[in-house]
Parts: structure tokens; sequence; C-alpha cells
């Protein structure tokens, strides 16, 4: 096989791998800064939605830049069956499009990105149609593996796993998000994973990161936990909600150009019992 061939199939094969981890670029001593204090900081978070774009870059920004976690975003999907605001690329080429987005998002936020196998077909009505669709228990093994890869202390999802969340994609992503986070402790589950290596993985708790679109939102619960993400950073020179717009702004092909930043996150349980989310 001639040299150009073998490289282009390298290149192929990289980019179809199920997760996709961001270079944080050292830029700046600041950058330097920043890593160096990751190094004296334990903990990890693990941010779970549907779609590129759903995620908080704002969450993601404070957690990684600000509390110095280990952050990653899982998106189920890469995207090909939403909208192209900037060309006429759907389907397969939207999906390659929005994976590149993105990874160009956290090289600014800080997090790391992974992905499942899950295809995006578009609007779904109902989680049962996505879960079929996408084959349950793929999916399944594809999230299980990211939290036994990763290994977070909180998994933390984008949406609740009922109607409140909108689109069928958006909540079977937390319905997946909560079984995993049982599955990947239990090494009868996805066994074959054990047996290429992993080790089953206990996070403390999964969380919903409640969301407040428009004016009238309903409050989050009482008790819920409050992170401000609209914090200065004299360090970097710029607050966690100027990096969150930056990154935010990589998703040319399907964000809207308009975004406003709520200074403080929300996160609470995402069920009500005998739904188990916490030890």
């Amino acid at each position: 096989m001639p040299r150009f061939h073998r490289i282009a199939s390298l290149v192929l094969a990289a980019t179809a791998l199920p997760g996709l981890q961001a270079q944080v670029p050292v830029r700046n001593a600041a950058e330097l800064q920043k890593q160096l204090d990751r190094l004296q900081t334990l903990g990890s978070v693990l941010y779970l939605a549907a779609h590129p774009d759903d995620e908080n870059t704002a969450v993601l920004a404070t957690l990684s830049k600000g509390r110095n976690l280990r952050t990653a975003y899982l998106s189920i999907t890469r995207g090909g069956g939403g909208q192209n605001l900037i060309g006429p690329e759907l389907g397969d080429g939207l999906a390659a499009i929005r994976t590149q987005e993105l990874l160009a998002a956290r090289r600014l936020d800080g997090a790391e990105q992974f992905f499942t196998s899950a295809v995006d077909f578009g609007y779904s009505k109902t989680a049962e149609e996505s879960l079929r669709l996408w084959r349950h228990d793929t999916v399944l093994g594809d999230v299980v593996r990211t939290i036994r890869t990763f290994r977070p202390d909180v998994i933390l999802t984008r949406f609740p796993p009922d109607a409140r969340a909108g689109h069928g994609h958006h909540t079977a992503s937390a319905m997946l998000a909560i079984e995993a986070f049982a599955a990947a402790a239990d090494p009868k589950r996805f066994p074959e994973q054990i047996a290429a290596g992993l080790r089953p993985w206990q996070a403390r708790r999964v969380l919903w990161n409640h969301f407040r679109f428009g004016d009238n939102a309903p409050p989050p619960a009482p008790g819920s936990l409050t992170l401000d993400v609209g914090t200065f950073d004299p360090l970097l020179g710029r607050s966690f909600g100027e990096l969150a717009a930056e990154s935010r702004s990589q998703h040319r092909t399907g964000c809207s150009r308009s975004w406003t930043l709520k200074p403080k996150a929300y996160a609470q349980a995402p069920c009500s019992p005998p739904c188990s989310v916490g030890r």
C-alpha cells in the first residue's frame, strides 16, 4: 500500500473512535499555571447530553479552569441529524463538522470530549424511539465504557429523564446516564470490558444541571447545589462566562448566534425515588 494511503487510513481510523480527547494547548504562562494547579486537585466530572451544543460550556469552563477538576463532555451523538446554518452538509458530513466543533470548544474550555456510536437520526418525540433506534444495549455499553475509562466522581446530565427534556434524544441521554451510573459499577454488566482491562467504577453521584430557559422558567428545587459560573479569573484575565461564550461560539453549524449567560448554574437529583441517584 502506498505511504499516502497508509497515512490516510490511519487518520480515518482515528477519527472513527467513539472517544476523542481534545488536547489542551499551553498557550501562555496562565494556561501553564492552570495545568500545574490541576495536579494538586483531585476530582472529576463527566457531563452528559445528547448532541453537540447541548453542553453547558459555562459549567465545563468553571469546573475545568476554575475548580481545576478533570472535566469531560460525553455527547451521545455527533449531531448529524441537526441543522446546518453555514453550509450544505447534512448527515455524516455534518456529523464530521460538528465533531470538530466540539473538539475546538474543548480546547478552549479545557474539558475532554467523548462520544458513543449512536447516530443522530433527527427529531424524536419519545425516549423509547431514540433508545430503540440507537440500539439501547450498544449505546449503554458505550456510556459504561466511558465511565469506566474516565472514572468520574460525579456524573452531570444536561436534561432530566422525563418530558421536561423536550426531545426524545434529550430524555434518553439522561435515562442512559442514570442506568450507566449503576451498570458501570457492576462487573457482571458488559463483562467483555472487564476482560479487556477496564475496571468497574462507581461514581459518587449523578445530578441534573437544572436549566432555566427564558425569564419565566421555574426556579431550581430547594436544596440544589449552586455553582457561580460568572466569576472573573485574574490569572486568565477574563471571566469563566467569557471563556464559555468563546467555547460555545465554536458551534457554528447548529447554534444560534445569540446566547445569554446566567451567572449561576444549579444541580439537583435528576429524578425522584425510587430512582437511585447517589450514595
